[in-house]
């Protein structure tokens, strides 16, 4: 598992609800609120309870427990996540079982299902690995192609729906 670098953002008290990237992009889940309201060393962000050393003592060194910056860096950090997806697919197509050294790694449930979504309605599995595919170019080209097509689609009876239900539309053809 991939540790903290110096290029990791040092955020402890700086972070703020919102300035969370779910809000402007739906490719990253949102934090968990124990995230934002950590203020001092020694609990941890993630899960918000104490860190506590060999001794017992609280950790007042620490912000996070190593268990909980795995799950962090498994569902905020590309690098981790590519580098975990390539040890268990071995790099290998999910679809049609060809080895591409310069594989891709695609979401089975696409992410624009929980676009625009409230924070306490998102569903965390999504960005889970098991939601997570190795695929060659092409295979992930043909698999994108088909979810845009279904997001097209469902965008164009969002849109139908509205027009139905436009009190101005409805004024014009004399129905209200």
């Amino acid at each position: 598992m991939r540790r903290w670098s110096s290029g990791t953002k040092r955020t402890l008290g700086k972070k703020t609800r919102k300035t969370d990237h779910h809000e402007k992009d739906y490719r990253y889940p949102p934090k968990p609120d124990s995230y934002y309201d950590v203020k001092e060393k020694g609990q941890c962000r993630w899960c918000g309870s104490i860190i506590n050393d060999n001794q017992g003592r609280r950790n007042m060194r620490a912000s996070w427990h190593p268990e909980c910056s795995e799950k962090y860096m498994m569902l905020y950090d590309g690098k981790t996540i590519r580098k975990y997806i390539r040890q268990r697919d071995y790099g290998e197509c999910c679809e049609c079982g060809d080895y591409d050294p310069r594989f891709e790694v695609d979401h089975i449930k696409p992410l624009y299902e929980q676009k625009g979504l409230p924070n306490h309605a998102i569903d965390l599995s999504y960005w889970d690995e098991r939601n997570l595919q190795t695929l060659c170019r092409p295979c992930h080209k043909k698999k994108t192609k088909e979810d845009v097509g279904r997001l097209a689609e469902i965008k164009r009876q969002k849109k139908v729906k509205k027009s139905k239900n436009n009190p101005l539309l409805l004024r014009e053809k004399g129905l209200s």
